[in-house]
């Protein structure tokens, strides 16, 4: 009898923890707001960002973190002085004076530990230049079933639920606040970028027309999209982490013989990025207008470690066929010379006026603008490549503009070799190309 008493307060006993544990997960969970419920949303803040003055971030386990504003830009100024990544901040403050709650969970709690809120995960006191003129967010643990976070101003004894993506937007460490970005000219205003990276080397420099050219060490063409591309890289690269917050024992990261030195030169200035050894899936690198010893992803270095054929312009010509207006072809035989009519309708105007084919036009257009250079030879001597007196010369009028564009063909034994009017160099392209220009041209 005594062990049968002794099993049954053991099995209430049992009962008991359950119970209780039951209760408690009930309660909790009683506190998140139904699924189905459409109370009005009430902001926390009803302020516009623009009249916050600064910040502070006061995470439970880290140190704090204080931006001001200064002028039109943001500052970090504790736990050190640094630039702050300014759209960064702006989404935080749009979030900060957007939050809103459409439940309050306890008017009076009775024990702020229970919601993680004593001491809070994180405080974000604010400063304003209007009223309220302070106040403090204090964040603590999420709801049971994720959904919320628990929350409350200071001040106010009320605790709310606000939405569960607003805990990782107020919950940021130094590394999210900075400037990250491992370029900080703006990349629109750039006049000239030098890039030296395993023994080939390399400057773009911008026209007065605002596109982009090749110095080798004369100017020629860069495909544009390629130049936009590499000027988007710079803009969009940002550090990965920081290393150091200063330049010292530089030797261990691989800089004395660096994997990319690149020098970017605008009207804000000039920068030099050096990238060293790799770390990991990073390279090390470090800017010289900025204080730390970062790292960035090792794939920056794909675009800006080819070589200069690479970056150049492969096309001949650069029209679209349908707002080409005049075509002029040159070849021993003598000039022929094809103007588009009403109607998009071609006529050869020299060496004598007849009715052509506009579709087989169309074809020798296609032809022509699939042209594009599969190598570059060295040297400047044109007669070499045949181009002293070449075969065939190419004259096209196109746009509203009236604008020109001339190639120039040659053959010398089984090589096809052209150059743009406005090119110091030749250029090799396809023979099959060439044979498809000359078996457009015998058709029409």
């Amino acid at each position: 009898m005594k062990r049968k008493y002794l099993n049954t307060l053991a099995a209430l006993a049992l009962l008991a923890a359950l119970w209780g544990s039951f209760t408690y997960w009930e309660k909790r969970k009683g506190r998140e707001p139904s699924k189905t419920e459409t109370a009005p949303q009430e902001k926390v803040f009803p302020l516009e960002s623009r009249r916050v003055r600064s910040f502070t971030l006061k995470p439970r386990e880290a140190e704090p973190i204080t931006c001001r504003r200064e002028g039109e830009k943001w500052a970090i100024i504790e736990p050190r002085r640094i630039p702050a990544d300014q759209s960064g901040i702006d989404s935080f403050l749009n979030n900060l004076t957007g939050a809103a709650f459409d439940q309050i969970l306890e008017p009076q709690p009775s024990n702020l530990k229970d919601f993680g809120l004593d001491p809070p995960a994180t405080a974000v006191e604010v400063l304003t230049d209007a009223k309220p003129e302070k106040f403090t967010l204090l964040l603590g643990d999420e709801t049971p079933t994720g959904g919320g976070v628990y929350a409350q101003v200071a001040g106010r004894p009320r605790v709310v639920i606000l939405p569960s993506y607003l805990k990782s937007s107020f919950e940021k460490k130094l590394f999210d606040l900075r400037d990250r970005r491992v370029v900080t000219l703006d990349a629109d205003q750039l006049l000239r970028i030098e890039v030296e990276a395993k023994g080939k080397r390399w400057t773009l420099v911008k026209n007065p027309e605002g596109m982009w050219n090749l110095r080798l060490p004369l100017p020629v063409r860069v495909d544009r999209f390629t130049a936009s591309s590499l000027v988007d890289r710079l803009r969009n690269a940002l550090m990965q982490s920081i290393v150091a917050e200063g330049k010292k024992n530089l030797g261990k990261y691989g800089f004395g013989a660096p994997e990319l030195r690149l020098q970017a030169s605008g009207a804000g200035g000039s920068q030099t990025l050096v990238v060293g050894k790799k770390d990991g899936e990073c390279h090390f690198a470090m800017n010289s207008a900025l204080q730390p010893v970062f790292t960035l992803e090792a794939s920056f270095l794909t675009q800006l470690q080819k070589g200069p054929d690479d970056l150049r312009d492969k096309d001949l010509f650069s029209f679209s066929t349908f707002e080409v207006k005049r075509l002029e072809v040159q070849t021993s035989g003598g000039v022929r010379v094809f103007e588009r009519q009403a109607e998009n309708k071609w006529k050869q105007t020299a060496p004598a006026a007849k009715d052509v084919a506009s579709d087989k036009l169309e074809t020798l257009l296609y032809r022509l603008r699939d042209l594009r250079a599969t190598s570059f030879p060295k040297g400047q001597n044109l007669a070499a490549f045949g181009l002293a007196t070449p075969a065939f010369k190419f004259q096209v009028q196109f746009g509203d503009k009236q604008q020109t564009e001339i190639v120039e063909v040659s053959k010398v034994g089984d090589r096809v070799y052209a150059r743009r009017s406005t090119d110091h160099g030749a250029c090799e392209v396809s023979k099959t190309a060439l044979d498809d220009v000359e078996k457009a041209l015998k058709e029409l």
